[in-house]
């Protein structure tokens, strides 16, 4: 049956859930205390959207941006009036200042080059969202994250072990988590145990 949430609960950090295309997931997040919700607002139809969003309350959305223009992200901004926008390569972003919305940075860990890329797009962007292509890309990683993240705004967005993540929200300097969403097995119908032990765990009590 559908999710239904009365209230939104509350999560020891701040909590982005990327690639949401469905009610479903949208509902679900904003209930658990998510902060930000991510779609690909280029590939989404604006009807379906608006129908999405007229359902949620007490999150912010951010269109996710992938390989689009300046020009192209100016529209959907327009056109579609979210509350962030998330991009993928620092070119754009001086074209992007006069667009009066907070920005994130989606920055990969096993591609880019992270010490020149944040010292560049810093002045530009309010928080780094850092991601990976191996769910293996964390090992070895950890103290670099760490001092990344205490001279940058970094939600962490790598796959973290689950007995591990109280420790980087309570003992670590990054500003956030980053999840992503699944696919709906049918419309309205959607097994939510992937994230749900994840938003359970970071759950004040």
């Amino acid at each position: 049956m559908p999710i239904v949430l009365e209230e939104n609960m509350m999560l020891k950090t701040r909590v982005k859930v990327s690639s949401i295309d469905n009610l479903s997931d949208a509902r679900y997040c904003a209930g658990m205390g998510v902060d930000w919700l991510g779609f690909a607002l280029h590939e989404m139809p604006l009807n379906k959207y608006k129908e999405i969003r007229n359902w949620l309350s007490g999150v912010e959305i951010v269109a996710e941006l992938s390989g689009l223009s300046a020009d192209q992200m100016k529209e959907i901004v327009q056109n579609y009036a979210p509350d962030w926008i998330e991009v993928d390569s620092r070119a754009q972003l001086p074209r992007l200042l006069e667009l009066d919305i907070p920005k994130m940075m989606r920055v990969n860990i096993d591609a880019d080059n992270l010490p020149a890329l944040f010292a560049t797009a810093a002045p530009y962007v309010n928080y780094f969202l850092l991601v990976a292509d191996s769910p293996d890309s964390l090992q070895g990683m950890e103290a670099q994250i760490e001092t990344w993240a205490a001279q940058y705004p970094v939600i962490l967005g790598l796959e973290l072990p689950e007995e591990d993540l109280e420790e980087w929200v309570e003992q670590s300097s990054i500003q956030g988590i980053g999840l992503t969403a699944g696919q709906e097995d049918r419309p309205g119908f959607r097994d939510f145990t992937d994230l749900m032990s994840i938003l359970e765990k970071l759950e004040t009590e």
